[in-house]
């Protein structure tokens, strides 16, 4: 044993030094690169935003981003979503902005994203500046976005993807049940159908209703755009999706939904032209990164200011990933007693998770309220413990095709009973003062008092999750389990039930809390900080030393891992689908 937890230490201590002489070399590359580069914007240029680049919750410039270099090497930097809208809606008035190309139309962003940036390209063109897009492979969502455009090109050989929404849920018990695995689930909510998964092997009856109702709703939200930009009938594109007309290029201009067919060679020659060039070597072009670093600076002179904090990720009970209250509840505090921040508003993409974090971090939200406006902006998700910590606030912003609602609670636990006799062939002996002592053990089933003592807790914590909503919202506890009973709604459906106040994205939330607070010259700040590659690999190393002593156990690894499974049992406030648009 002592040889083992020597050589892992060896192999570790190797790779904490790899680490070091890695991070001495980016050091080093680092300090031989030029400086940043100011970058200025020519007139007449053409703002360039290419869909494939990667847009997130925040800018994150990566220092270990070797992109710009190293061959078809993968960005690890990105744009945050609220400075590539205020890009977009500052260079509506910027007199050295043309027109804006959208390039790489075929690439997968969030549609959450995707709504929130073809709203500031609409409101772009109001200015009477045009939008080109041009499109070598279209999806549904990506075509969503492309749509806005006053002109949209693709390439003759495009692949056309254009099918509709959808979601898949693998069934597991059975498999499971081959295992000897048995999930114990106790739940409150018609709908509320995370978990089912474990415990039956096809989907229920309100299971179907609700995933159903869900992907007719994005569908709709979507289509409605993509039918008034090109003219066309809801019934007509239906059709076409449902008949797979859609399956070639030409098919799509011959259903009016691209304007024509061009090479890369072509497309190039279309902005010489629009441009006023005389050849594509006088051509202006930025791209949006760019745009952002020569328009979109901090007004640090500013002593005002509004606080953004990206409630991204699942909520859980500890560390550094997602939304914890250990990395939320200072956060929070130390905004609440910062005299020059003046409002906050909280970004919520979060399938939600467990209750215990969820209520800390809400309650902290409602003393800040007490002090400052908070407003709430959704994102992809804002669903079940998302809602939960949100529901409060002064005013919520939506896009249509977030996922929120969900308001239900549930609690599994796995036994491992059948496993360990019938499959793995041991005996768990347990010895105990008191009849439930080993509850949740895992080695047995709940029995029925323990199940009701569960499900007590569900009852209590879902009562308490609707007396929530219907403070925060201003509605009677009954007609919030009317609407609730674990049921997910996409944000245009939210507005018509009053979970949200009003359909729009970040910077809408951003402009209503500037007003709330009665602030004209103001600075953001956003917490947490974004993490970088190099951020992430510091913690890997930090943590990396309590591994040791873990893996060369083989006791300890395996009550590592029984530990890490049997924390899972408690109550959460949780949505377990994602819809993929297609």
């Amino acid at each position: 044993m002592k040889f083992l937890k020597s050589l892992l230490a060896a192999i570790l201590g190797s790779f904490i030094a790899l680490g070091l002489l890695f991070l001495l070399t980016i050091g080093m590359i680092g300090a031989l690169m030029p400086a940043e580069e100011t970058v200025t914007v020519a007139p007449s240029s053409i703002l360039k935003i290419d869909l494939g680049a990667s847009i997130g919750e925040q800018t994150v410039s990566d220092p270990l981003d070797f992109s710009s270099f190293v061959p078809y090497a993968g960005s690890t930097s990105s744009i945050g979503i609220l400075d590539a809208v205020k890009a977009i809606d500052y260079a509506a008035t910027d007199p050295a902005i043309k027109f804006i190309y959208l390039t790489n139309c075929g690439a997968s962003n969030s549609i959450a994203y995707r709504e929130e940036l073809r709203s500031a390209l609409e409101r772009f063109r109001t200015s009477g500046k045009p939008v080109i897009a041009y499109g070598d492979n279209f999806s549904f969502g990506s075509y969503y976005l492309a749509s806005v455009a006053d002109k949209i090109y693709a390439d003759e050989f495009a692949m056309n993807n254009i099918l509709g929404v959808s979601t898949t849920i693998i069934f597991l018990k059975d498999i499971l049940d081959r295992f000897g695995v048995e999930m114990q689930l106790i739940r409150h909510g018609k709908y509320k159908s995370a978990g089912e998964q474990f415990i039956a092997s096809d989907i229920s009856d309100a299971n179907r209703e609700q995933n159903q109702a869900m992907v007719d709703a994005l569908w709709d939200a979507a289509a409605v755009s993509i039918c008034k930009s090109r003219e066309i009938s809801p019934e007509d594109l239906d059709r076409m999706v449902n008949n797979l007309e859609l399956n070639t290029a030409q098919d799509m201009v011959d259903a009016g939904l691209v304007d024509g067919l061009l090479t890369v060679n072509g497309i190039e020659q279309e902005l010489v032209t629009l441009s006023g060039a005389k050849n594509l070597k006088d051509v202006k072009m930025i791209t949006l990164d760019k745009y952002i670093k020569a328009r979109i600076r901090t007004n640090f002179k500013a002593k005002d200011k509004i606080a953004i904090i990206y409630a991204d990720g699942q909520i859980n009970p500890n560390g550094s990933d997602g939304i914890t209250e250990e990395v939320f509840q200072p956060i929070i505090r130390d905004l609440r007693a910062d005299s020059t921040v003046k409002a906050v508003v909280l970004r919520v993409n979060s399938p939600g998770g467990s209750v215990q974090p969820a209520e800390i971090i809400r309650t902290e939200l409602e003393l800040l309220q007490q002090e400052k406006p908070l407003i709430v902006s959704y994102g992809t998700m804002a669903a079940s413990g998302g809602y939960w910590i949100s529901a409060g606030a002064d005013k919520i912003y939506s896009n249509s095709t977030t996922l929120t609602g969900s308001i239900g609670v549930f609690s599994m636990l796995p036994s491992l009973e059948k496993t360990f006799k019938d499959i793995a062939h041991v005996n768990p002996v347990t010895v105990r003062s008191h009849r439930h002592a080993d509850m949740g053990s895992m080695t047995r089933k709940l029995d029925r008092q323990e199940v009701a003592a569960f499900q007590e807790q569900v009852e209590m914590i879902y009562d308490h999750f609707i007396n929530i909503v219907a403070e925060g919202r201003g509605l009677t506890p009954e007609r919030v389990d009317e609407i609730a009973q674990g049921r997910v709604w996409c944000g245009s459906e939210a507005l018509g039930i009053d979970l949200v106040n009003e359909i729009g994205g970040l910077k809408d939330a951003v402009d209503y809390a500037a007003v709330s607070a009665g602030l004209e010259d103001y600075r953001i700040e956003a917490w947490p900080k974004a993490k970088n590659s190099l951020d992430k690999l510091m913690e890997g190393l930090n943590t990396a030393g309590a591994a040791v002593e873990t893996f060369s156990d083989p006791e300890q690894l395996m009550e590592s891992l029984f530990q890490s499974v049997k924390a899972e049992k408690g109550i959460y406030a949780r949505v377990p689908y994602i819809y993929y648009f297609e």
